[in-house]
């Protein structure tokens, strides 16, 4: 299990696990299933927990290509299985679409990825209050 420190910021939340980004690794390998199964598990807990709404959503970044992250199709996130968990590269281009809707504000994502290497983990929700 992942363990990760979080800290919320203007709606966002940023989790990151200890020593994760600080690898340069830069293979083409898809993502472990183990890390696949934590962003589904991810996804309920937090759809479960009233943190995510049916509109927001949480990604990852690849465990071991920094240059990718990890993130669900457009779908809510407490029927998020396996198969909904989509790579995508650093400017938000999916590497397999085939054919699966995407979020439009994954491109948040993308660019939080970007600026901050230290970041492995972006949520973006609708707070209520």
């Amino acid at each position: 299990m992942i363990r990760l420190t979080c800290a919320a910021v203007a709606g966002l939340i940023w989790c990151i696990p200890p020593a994760v980004a600080e690898s340069p690794a830069t293979t083409a390998a898809p993502a472990p299933a183990a890390a696949i199964e934590e962003l589904v598990l991810a996804n309920r807990i937090l759809n479960d927990r009233g943190v995510l709404d049916a509109y927001g959503h949480v990604s990852i970044r690849h465990p071991t290509n920094p240059n990718h992250y990890l993130m669900a199709r457009a779908i809510a996130p407490g029927l998020v299985n396996a198969e909904d968990i989509m790579e995508f590269d650093l400017d938000s281009t999916p590497i397999d679409r085939r054919g699966r809707s995407m979020f439009v504000e994954r491109f948040i994502h993308g660019e939080v990825y970007k600026s901050r290497p230290d970041v492995n983990s972006v949520i973006h929700n609708h707070p209520w209050a």
